[in-house]
């Protein structure tokens, strides 16, 4: 199996559409679960060796270890009856691996950690019958630099998207912030962290691209630059799914300004524009 492609923002970016793109190029398919979670969620293996990095044979990264264990276990494995590890991995075998992973881990915790994430990895590709699986977890893009540590070769795609949309889409979920302000303070950490994820990473893994771009202002262009990022040919079918699929409309641009009443939308955008102030002092790409 190659290396993972991984696609990641903020959350309510557009990761998810950019995921199901590339899962119409013939040597790609996105994952199922199609945010598998375990490697650069929160507690995940990609944090464990970062704690173990930092700390080589502690009781701290033998906890990490232990916990990126749980999750997999208790959390990630079945998330819903069709979401899930479950859908491709047995109940025994998960077991096995994540016992596997935690005898191992005190004496090379990073074979241990790339050993477990391949025999996962590999189940899921076996089952999809794939070669090169894409990954849509949000938070590839705030733990690029960690992902590193276990998949060299990978490469990283991170999705920007109008921190003010961002927020208003939130708000309409069930998950995440539910104030509006809360999910504009989020969405700047993320920012924030994703931007130093990307710049401890070997230039050559990342690559950034707006929503706005591959939906409306540059589309033929940002398709082309991902392909060209991936050493992926062109491909007739893919191209059109995309133009019939990835549309101005479903991205819901500004939304933020209809969403909420006059005296809301005017604090949401001096807000905005205090974090587009702090971001612009640390170097952060932002959306156009």
């Amino acid at each position: 199996m190659k290396p993972p492609v991984l696609i990641g923002g903020t959350g309510r970016s557009g990761s998810t559409i950019v995921g199901h793109l590339l899962d119409h190029h013939p040597s790609l398919v996105l994952s199922r679960p199609m945010e598998v979670r375990f490697i650069t969620g929160n507690n995940g293996l990609a944090d464990a060796l970062a704690v173990a990095r930092r700390s080589p044979n502690s009781t701290k990264a033998s906890e990490a270890a232990a916990l990126a264990a749980d999750r997999i276990v208790n959390r990630w494995y079945r998330r819903a009856p069709d979401v899930g590890l479950h859908t491709s991995v047995t109940p025994a075998e998960i077991n096995a691996w994540t016992a596997q992973y935690l005898q191992d881990f005190d004496a090379d915790p990073s074979d241990a950690t790339r050993m477990l994430s391949d025999v996962i990895l590999q189940a899921i590709a076996n089952n999809l019958g794939a070669d090169q699986l894409v990954d849509t977890t949000p938070a590839n893009a705030r733990k690029a630099d960690r992902v590193e540590q276990i998949y060299p070769e990978s490469k990283v795609i991170i999705v920007l998207r109008d921190g003010r949309d961002v927020a208003a889409s939130f708000v309409s979920q069930s998950f995440g912030p539910n104030d509006v302000f809360d999910a504009l303070d989020q969405w700047e950490q993320r920012m924030l962290r994703s931007h130093r994820a990307a710049a401890a990473s070997r230039p050559d893994r990342i690559l950034l691209i707006e929503l706005t771009d591959l939906v409306e202002r540059d589309r033929a262009g940002t398709l082309d630059a991902m392909l060209a990022f991936l050493d992926l040919p062109g491909d007739a079918d893919m191209r059109a799914w995309f133009d019939e699929n990835v549309r101005p409309e479903h991205a819901h641009g500004g939304r933020w300004r209809t969403q909420f009443d006059a005296p809301t939308t005017e604090r949401i955008d001096a807000q905005y524009a205090a974090i587009c102030d702090r971001l612009t002092q640390e170097g952060v790409r932002l959306p156009s």
